[in-house]
């Protein structure tokens, strides 16, 4: 047998058995919703502390049940491996981003918004995001939220301290035709 074959054979098989072995239980922090609370209020002095609550209640119990839901592989670009492969169906960047809009969809709020950001839009290294941000402010001043990056954890940071250069999605507030392809 080819050494070269059965090298590649063996690296799939080992990725098959690493991807149906991987798959944690992710439980929502009690903390963690405390702190992206705190976050979310402090982006204006006109959030509604009770929106501000609520909308990190949903989002940390959305990023958990979506992480079970895509059985999530650490680190991402592992996971969007398995998901090229089609080992996973779902957990690209642009489906948490796609999936936590949708959940949000349902959030109403007056001193709130949230939008859909992209980075390297159209490059092999795009990268999808939400934003939240106050009513009163651009989206430029708003926090990305990215459980992708943490491998389905609760991760956030705000715009102008993340390391990606991000754009509104071009397709932002089109929501019938932004979708995860």
């Amino acid at each position: 047998m080819n050494l070269g074959y059965l090298l590649i054979l063996l690296a799939f098989t080992h990725l098959y058995v690493a991807a149906c072995s991987h798959s944690p239980n992710y439980n929502a922090d009690p903390q963690e919703t405390e702190a992206l609370h705190y976050a979310i209020a402090s982006l204006s002095d006109n959030v509604k502390e009770k929106e501000a609550e609520a909308l990190s209640t949903l989002l940390i119990s959305s990023t958990m049940e979506l992480a079970n839901e895509y059985r999530m592989a650490s680190p991402p670009r592992y996971h969007n491996l398995l998901v090229h492969l089609s080992i996973r169906d779902r957990g690209l960047c642009c489906h948490w981003a796609e999936d936590l809009r949708l959940r949000i969809n349902k959030f109403s709020s007056q001193t709130l918004n949230i939008d859909w950001l992209v980075t390297k839009h159209g490059d092999l290294l795009e990268h999808n995001s939400i934003v939240i941000f106050a009513a009163d402010t651009t989206w430029k001043k708003g926090i990305v939220y990215d459980p992708w990056r943490a491998s389905g954890q609760p991760y956030w940071v705000l715009v102008e301290d993340d390391k990606f250069i991000w754009k509104r999605h071009p397709l932002s507030g089109d929501w019938e035709q932004l979708l995860c392809k």
